[in-house]
């Protein structure tokens, strides 16, 4: 599948999730990890919110699933790329294995599952790793 393919496809997958239960509590936020695989669109989508390729979350370098999110600030639960959340992010509360804790959120996607399995079909890294990959293409390296 072509990258033009795979960012129409998760724009509007996107476009068709129901986020209008959700209040903003931030309930979720301890769940947030990192070292999530994300595809190559929304590596691009969160480059381009902070203003270019070289954006590197102040230099906590977790390599691990299940450390913190590199994307979370320090001081709050707040995410600082919600607007260009990936979508597995966006799918917590609003699927049935990422329920919401608070339970304001009762509509579930029915198609999750299916959501998922397409999700995975898409190449997918870390951040940090397709910042490596950017950055030595950049410089006409291969990674």
């Amino acid at each position: 599948m072509s990258h033009e393919e795979e960012a129409r496809w998760l724009r509007e997958t996107i476009d068709r999730l129901p986020m209008a239960n959700c209040c903003g509590c931030d309930g979720c936020a301890a769940r947030c990890m990192g070292g999530l695989a994300i595809t190559r669109s929304e590596f691009e989508a969160i480059c381009e919110y902070f203003g270019g390729p070289m954006f590197m979350p102040a230099a906590r370098a977790y390599q691990c699933m299940g450390a913190p999110c590199e994307f979370k600030e320090r001081s709050s639960p707040r995410c600082i790329i919600y607007p260009v959340r990936p979508l597995i992010c966006r799918l917590f509360g609003i699927v049935e294995w990422l329920p919401c804790p608070m339970g304001t959120v009762p509509t579930l996607v029915p198609d999750g599952p299916r959501v998922m399995q397409r999700y995975r079909q898409f190449e997918r890294r870390t951040f940090r790793e397709w910042a490596r990959n950017s950055v030595a293409g950049d410089r006409g390296e291969t990674a």
